[in-house]
Formats: C-alpha cells, sequence, structure tokens
C-alpha cells in the first residue's frame, strides 16, 4: 500500500511542477530543468503543507482499495483452503432451521467486543438466510479476560434450560462490564432454576465441553476471536454483513450448480 500511496502523491507532481519550474528557474541545462535532492524534497513537502486535504483524500482513498483488494483474496484463499466441517453435537448450541444448507460455526468470547460485533451481524444474516443459514456456537474464551470463561459457563449452563440465545444476548448487551453479580442476575432474570444453573455451570462436564472447544479452535488455526467456519470456509473477525453475504452466495452457487450437474 505504501507504494501505491507514494504513487498517487506523485500524481500530486501535476501540481508541484510549476512550482520546481519556477525555482529552478535558469538552472535548466540542456533544455532539462535541474534541481538537487534536498530542494525538491523541500518543494513537495511545501505542496504537502499547502494541500493536506487532497493529500489525505489520496491517501484514504489508497487504503480504502488496499483493504478491499485484501478481503477479496482473503476470501478467496479462504475457498481455495477449507477446513473439515466443525462438527456439533447435541451439547452445542444451534439456532435457525434444522435443515439448513450452511452452518455456521463460531468461536467466541462473552468479553471480546469484536465478538459482539460479529453477534450482531449474524444475527442479520439468520435474518436474511432464515431457512438456508444456522448458527452453531462454541467457546474459546481469551485468558486475558478474567470474565468470558465464567461467562461461557453460565451460557452453557442456560442451554440445559433452553434460554441460551436469550442469555447469549445479554452476555453480549453487557460484554464490557461482567461479573459474577450479572451472571447470576440475568440467570433470575430470564427464571431459571437457580439451583440447576448454578450446579451445570460449575460441573466438570461444562468445563469440559469449553476445553475441548478451545483444543478444537487450536487444532483448527482458530486462535483469534472471533472466527467462524461456513461449511468448511474460514472467515476470521468481525466481516460486515457484505462479507458473509458473498461467502452464503458463493456457498449457495456452489450447491446450486452441484445439484445441476447430478440431476
Amino acid at each position: 500500500m505504501k507504494k501505491a500511496v507514494i504513487r498517487q502523491i506523485v500524481f500530486l507532481g501535476i501540481i508541484l511542477l510549476i512550482s520546481v519550474i519556477a525555482f529552478a528557474g535558469d538552472k535548466a541545462i540542456d533544455g532539462k530543468i535541474t534541481i538537487d535532492e534536498e530542494k525538491l524534497r523541500e518543494v513537495v513537502l511545501d505542496v504537502i503543507r499547502e494541500n493536506p486535504k487532497e493529500v489525505l483524500d489520496i491517501i484514504n482513498k489508497e487504503a480504502r482499495k488496499q483493504k478491499k483488494k485484501n478481503l477479496a483474496e482473503r476470501l478467496e484463499s479462504s475457498f481455495k483452503n477449507r477446513i473439515e466441517p466443525i462438527a456439533v453435537d447435541e451439547d452445542t448450541p444451534v439456532k435457525g432451521a434444522k435443515d439448513a444448507l450452511i452452518t455456521i460455526v463460531e468461536f467466541t468470547d462473552f468479553q471480546c467486543p469484536y465478538c459482539s460485533k460479529g453477534a450482531k451481524t449474524v444475527h442479520k444474516l439468520l435474518e436474511k438466510y432464515p431457512d438456508k443459514v444456522r448458527l452453531a456456537l462454541k467457546n474459546n474464551p481469551l485468558d486475558f479476560h478474567d470474565q468470558a470463561l465464567p461467562a461461557a459457563k453460565a451460557a452453557l449452563a442456560t442451554n440445559k434450560q433452553g434460554k441460551f440465545w436469550e442469555y447469549h444476548d445479554l452476555l453480549f448487551e453487557n460484554s464490557s462490564k461482567l461479573n459474577e453479580e450479572m451472571l447470576v442476575k440475568f440467570a433470575e432474570d430470564l427464571k431459571l432454576d437457580m439451583e440447576r444453573f448454578n450446579a451445570d455451570r460449575n460441573s466438570e462436564a461444562i468445563a469440559e465441553q469449553i476445553e475441548f472447544e478451545q483444543q478444537e479452535a487450536i487444532e483448527k488455526k482458530l486462535k483469534g476471536t472471533p472466527s467462524f467456519v461456513a461449511n468448511g470456509v474460514v472467515i476470521r473477525g468481525a466481516q460486515k454483513m457484505d462479507y458473509f453475504v458473498k461467502v452464503v452466495e458463493r456457498l449457495l452457487g456452489e450447491m446450486e450448480e452441484k445439484q445441476k450437474k447430478g440431476s
């Protein structure tokens, strides 16, 4: 990107050409303008100082173009280097149609701000594709988030009482200020059996499930949160809605093409 920005700034040279000519004056040799490197640098810096908005616009435009290119390359790489689909069992919270063509497995951390953002995006995606996409959630609480593991245990405990997604939403709505008191209050607000809730969240079974899911994330090289796997296609980070849509549409297109060839 740096080289591209420099090329764009050089384009501004058209603007500073007159300045250079004026500075060079009668220093032309054999019809060519000559100016030492230090003086040229001064002229360029002067033009930048006098045209800060134009230079900033060029840099921002190039940054946007480079970001778009990087995302396109990442998308192609994700489809080219697919991983084995992540297994979803009866203990995994799932949202969406059971017979959905696409299963997105999300590895999340309830104290991660990017996970909170990603959760909102995936919610919109499920609304857009109610019969074609379902979401399965797995936990990958990061060590430096002190409430992430307790929140993950509490969330899985609510899953045993059929209130996982309601609890999931409450956790993300308050992800920056989670504490033990909140974890209990949210469960009470959802009218859960508190004795069962506390027993489940402190159980070995849930602790082992989280450990297994964390190990699964490591083995699949999905250490960062959030990470998503859509039918084997990896989506890293809280990408925007249009990125998820591109993945889904492409997967659906592949299935349709395969069906045509099979018929």
